[in-house]
């Protein structure tokens, strides 16, 4: 008793305070979301169930159903299923209803759970976080809505991994404790990352893996890039990777940071050695995880994101212009952006920063987002001032800067390049949304922090109160639209 109570006296109160707000928002989010209502909650626990209680992995383009029996009537009986991306329509709650589907869930039987044989999309995603939520099905006791309650929990455990991560990493950028806890308090308040560490979704676990590597980089820049540092780190990596497809970007910023942290560290080369062999060693571990994943499955395990479709259509320069198109006005000699009208007011504004809930049927007022769009231009312009006024330090400060800036350039990046390639054969869907950009949240924790540091000290806590109370004020009206799509 006394060792724990050491080892808690040795955290942070303001880490212990901001993990019980992430752990609370998280709570929050599961309640006010319905069942099997996140995005595409159905068919992650479709996957879940069926590796769970079979041992296998559904197919993507075979099979009698995506889902198993218990979670196919419940969708039928309670109205979980007609109901998705129908804003109008609410759950069947009444007691006879619940009655009624409890009875005929005892006479299920572990085939009937893991009946979900596919089709499933979401089957081409690889497997990692997948068998961490298969782990909490079969100790979970009780029925399927049991289960489905103890699996999102197990993704507020993850929103609750990138805050710690967030602050470890913040720890590593600024020396002062208001910076920290700024960066830290975006993550644990941004509504998005409370509703993504509600649901039953592997964007949280991309997330959690992302700052995590974010941190473990800059620790072995600054302590040396040794075999054992090296290997965790890669691990980390390899981790991220067997997460989600979208996170291949994470390779050739793993590749910058061993490079970065032997050229300050200036090993010797055998050091090098031994650092590079670890970090490959710990590499081809995961290549032969995904290649025995890729064999259980007709598609492999990255759905197509290491593809970039039709080469012979490709072209850098339209490529070039659509992204600047999706931030910036379109000159009068630039052919069309391809696809519908979606770009940074869309993905950053509507869709993360004030974000979009449920399956994208919950949405905020127009006037909230206006405003979150003006906060986020004023204080885009702040952070440029700070790093402009502040450029000997941001240059002294390289090895960081270059391994985050290039953790955002490659996200960013990867994620048009996904986008241009799914418009090219003439698709329709822009195929990149907000909560694709959960694994930048703590970049967007450490920006504002920035902010926060280059403030006058005594203007700096008043205006990140006022931030932060804004940001608490922002969740509060989510959830409550949450609650009223669902339980009004």
């Amino acid at each position: 008793m006394q060792s724990f109570k050491a080892a808690f006296g040795r955290i942070p109160s303001p880490l212990i305070a901001l993990i019980a707000v992430a752990a609370l928002m998280s709570l929050a989010w599961n309640i006010s979301t319905a069942p099997l209502q996140g995005f595409d909650e159905s068919d992650h626990v479709g996957y879940v169930a069926r590796l769970a209680e079979t041992g296998s992995i559904p197919s993507p383009t075979t099979g009698r159903g995506a889902h198993g029996t218990d979670e196919e009537t419940a969708m039928a009986t309670l109205g979980l299923g007609p109901i998705l991306q129908n804003p109008l329509a609410k759950p069947a709650w009444g007691q006879s209803s619940i009655q009624r589907f409890e009875k005929f869930e005892a006479t299920l039987s572990s085939a009937d759970r893991g009946a979900g044989e596919g089709p499933n999309g979401i089957s081409k995603n690889p497997p990692l976080y997948y068998a961490a939520e298969a782990a909490v099905w079969k100790i979970t006791p009780g029925g399927l809505f049991d289960r489905l309650f103890m699996m999102r929990l197990l993704s507020g455990l993850l929103l609750v991994a990138t805050v710690v991560f967030t602050w470890l990493l913040a720890g590593e950028v600024f020396t002062r404790r208001l910076p920290q806890m700024v960066a830290v308090a975006f993550v644990a308040l941004l509504p998005m990352a409370g509703f993504l560490g509600a649901i039953i979704n592997p964007d949280i676990a991309s997330a959690a893996a992302w700052t995590a590597f974010l941190w473990l980089a800059l620790r072995m820049i600054r302590l040396g890039p040794s075999a054992q540092r090296a290997a965790l780190t890669t691990l980390v990596a390899v981790a991220a990777v067997l997460t989600h497809g979208r996170n291949l970007p994470i390779i050739p910023v793993l590749v910058i940071a061993l490079v970065t942290a032997w050229a300050v560290n200036k090993p010797k080369p055998k050091e090098i050695l031994a650092g590079a062999a670890s970090a490959v060693a710990v590499g081809v571990g995961g290549a032969l995880i995904y290649g025995l994943t890729a064999a259980r499955t007709t598609a492999g395990a990255f759905g197509g994101e290491a593809n970039l479709g039709n080469t012979a259509a490709f072209n850098v320069r339209q490529l070039a212009s659509s992204i600047w198109q999706f931030y910036l006005p379109t000159f009068t000699n630039m052919q069309p952006r391809l696809g519908p009208g979606y770009g940074f007011r869309q993905m950053f504004i509507e869709q993360f920063l004030g974000g979009a809930f449920s399956s994208s049927e919950v949405f905020l007022s127009y006037t909230i987002y206006d405003v979150v769009q003006i906060s986020f231009a004023v204080l885009a312009l702040a952070f440029y001032t700070v790093l402009v006024r502040n450029w000997r330090t941001v240059l002294a400060r390289w090895p960081a800067v270059t391994v985050i800036g290039s953790a955002a350039a490659a996200i960013l990046l990867f994620l048009h390049l996904a986008s241009y390639r799914a418009l090219l054969g003439g698709g329709s869907d822009v195929l990149i949304t907000g909560r694709y950009l959960l694994p930048l949240v703590a970049i967007f924790g450490l920006a504002l922090a920035t902010v926060i540091a280059g403030l006058p000290k005594r203007a700096a806590p008043f205006v990140a109160a006022v931030l932060l109370g804004a940001l608490f004020v922002l969740s509060i009206i989510a959830l409550g639209s949450s609650l009223e799509r669902f339980y009004a």
